[in-house]
């Protein structure tokens, strides 16, 4: 047999070559090759602080209002409009101060440049000992159709103590969403979003936000606006009748191509601790589907992202709603 001699020159030849096959999937899969990155704008807005009080009759308080521009920054210089829904319970001067009339509950919104914020909500009470705030925990949370979620309330006076033995009223701003039992107890009826309140002794609660899914969750992918790479189409989270999740890709999806793109699910935008990997990216285009671990339900997890592994770039993302 032939000896077969390998000189340096054939070495230097495997070298270059494995470095620029490197080389390509590098540059197929980097996450810095875009430098200039869009500006992220959001609508203006006129936010309230606190968003609930309370005060005695004859005495006063005050709220201030911040104007945050579309880019997200406090603006100066901004004459607000102050508005209390019911004049007759408290009265709010120029500057956000407030007047205790009569026992009851108001609202108070600030507005500038043609935006109103979200009203706080104003308790007046006779005296310091009754109850001037009813406090809804979880504040927010969302279950699916025929779920269900426990509330608790918890009644305070003016000075923050807790009054205990008291039974709150509980009710559903839209029955047709999600109900509320006496206990507290909601259930999911159809997909929406719906107020839940708790009252005692005349006063209410600021409003817990409920969201409803049904059988699946949809989002619209949009790339990383870190990269360059381009990622489209739609991805649904959908409940099969036997109870397991598959996650689907329309026929309108399409990814830039890369070296190990993946497929994740993950409590946020980015791919970390509390992330699900689903495998493979199966093709870069069409219609595609993915099982999903046992244990894992519709609100486990709100984003859908595609991710090169090698190079720890996220392509692209959407987000479950």
């Amino acid at each position: 047999m032939p000896k077969i001699i390998i000189t340096e020159k054939d070495q230097m030849k495997k070298i270059k070559r494995f470095l620029m096959i490197n080389a390509v999937l590098f540059i197929g899969c980097v996450g810095t090759d875009l430098v200039n990155e869009p500006v992220v704008t959001m609508p203006a807005r006129v936010a309230i602080n606190p968003t609930s009080s309370a005060v005695e009759v004859g005495k006063t308080t005050s709220f201030q209002a911040v104007y945050y521009d579309s880019l997200g920054n406090a603006a100066t210089d901004v004459a607000f409009q102050w508005i209390s829904a019911d004049p007759a319970i408290a009265s709010v001067g120029a500057n956000g101060q407030v007047s205790g009339r009569q026992v009851g509950q108001t609202r108070i919104t600030a507005s500038a440049r043609g935006i109103a914020s979200t009203p706080a909500m104003l308790t007046v009470v006779a005296n310091p000992n009754q109850v001037a705030r009813v406090i809804i925990t979880p504040d927010s949370d969302q279950i699916t159709v025929g779920g269900t979620l426990q509330f608790n309330a918890v009644a305070r006076n003016l000075n923050g103590d807790l009054i205990s033995d008291k039974t709150f009223t509980w009710r559903s701003a839209d029955t047709t969403i999600a109900t509320v039992n006496d206990n507290g107890l909601a259930t999911g009826i159809k997909a929406g979003k719906v107020n839940i309140i708790a009252a005692v002794d005349g006063v209410e609660s600021p409003p817990a936000r409920l969201t409803v899914l049904g059988t699946s969750r949809s989002g619209t992918f949009a790339r990383n606006p870190n990269t360059s790479y381009n990622v489209s189409g739609t991805a649904t989270l959908e409940q099969q009748p036997n109870g397991s999740l598959v996650l689907k890709f329309g026929s309108d999806f399409s990814t830039s191509n890369g070296p190990g793109l993946e497929v994740f699910l993950s409590t946020t935008n980015t791919v970390g601790a509390n992330s699900r990997n689903l495998g493979r990216l199966q093709r870069t285009s069409g219609a595609q589907s993915y099982n999903v671990p046992a244990g894992v339900t519709l609100t486990t997890y709100n984003w859908v992202i595609i991710h090169c592994v090698p190079f720890n770039v996220t392509f692209g993302y959407a987000q479950l709603q």
